[in-house]
């Protein structure tokens, strides 16, 4: 049941199976690709946990991904508990590579899984979304700035630090048509996160709309120049804060009282401004 729903392996990677296999690589594969799955069901089970809505496991030539529609819209401590859960999986790898090379297997198959897993692990921190150093340092950067702020930020730092490491590679001679596809697909993925930075914010905006019981032992008070557009204001909503808009020479509005404006008295009018709501 859980591998019909959840688990699903990407057209491509039967491909690069099959052109593995012929050139006597699918050993090689098979070890990347359980070392990947392992670590990807770090993420699943601990999301499973704080009862996430996980679409599915996909396992790719160069990797896999746990699809969610939930990261971003949770609490910061259940997203960086997640994503640490994957990283954490390597630890056990590694114990478990110790213990075959003590049952007597061929060094050379647990010298490949260690570099493997060392390779996977390293790659995996880097600060490029939506790989979990990327996430650590998206978390990091809501402690200090606005959410829609910190996407846009996170997604060119990713890019730019994808540039940098194919251009370091390129350099010292270790660059393949396996980075360079890899390299594509998350420069496009970041892209396309940066132009949709303002879909994630509504997303965002929604989940806190509808969550009861908003914890406001935060609180974070902007302070807004009247006539500011309420699609503008809730740009400098911060994660994990609750919010007080003091409008200059009008009044206060709480967060709530700004995300009913937004969603249900005017939710597509973006000329909506906070002095006509408040006098």
């Amino acid at each position: 049941m859980f591998a019909q729903q959840k688990f699903q392996i990407h057209p491509l990677f039967l491909l690069v199976s099959i052109i593995a296999y012929f050139l006597g690589m699918f050993v090689e594969l098979i070890c990347l690709s359980a070392i990947v799955l392992t670590h990807e069901m770090g993420h699943y089970l601990a999301a499973k946990y704080f009862r996430w809505n996980v679409s599915k496991i996909v396992l790719w030539p160069f990797g896999g991904v746990m699809e969610t529609e939930d990261y971003y819209n949770r609490p910061s401590k259940e997203e960086l508990i997640v994503t640490v859960a994957g990283p954490l999986q390597h630890i056990w790898i590694y114990g478990f590579i110790y213990l075959l090379s003590y049952w007597g297997i061929s060094t050379s198959l647990t010298s490949l899984l260690l570099i493997m897993n060392t390779v996977i692990l390293i790659f995996n921190l880097l600060p490029i979304l939506p790989l979990d150093g990327g996430r650590f340092l998206f978390i990091a950067l809501n402690k200090v700035i606005a959410f829609h702020r910190a996407i846009a930020t996170m997604t060119i730092i990713s890019m730019l630090m994808i540039v940098l490491m194919n251009g370091i590679l390129l350099i010292i001679g270790w660059y393949n048509i396996q980075l360079t596809w890899l390299s594509v697909f998350l420069l496009l993925d970041n892209w396309f996160t940066w132009q949709s930075k303002h879909i994630f914010l509504l997303k965002h905006l929604l989940s806190r709309y509808f969550v009861s019981n908003v914890d406001r032992s935060d609180v974070h008070i902007l302070q807004i120049p009247s006539g500011t557009p309420v699609s503008e204001l809730v740009k400098q909503f911060k994660k994990g804060c609750y919010h007080f808009v003091h409008i200059e020479n009008e009044g206060v509005l709480t967060e709530d009282e700004c995300l009913k404006i937004l969603f249900t008295q005017h939710q597509w009018d973006l000329s909506l401004n906070l002095q006509s709501e408040v006098s």
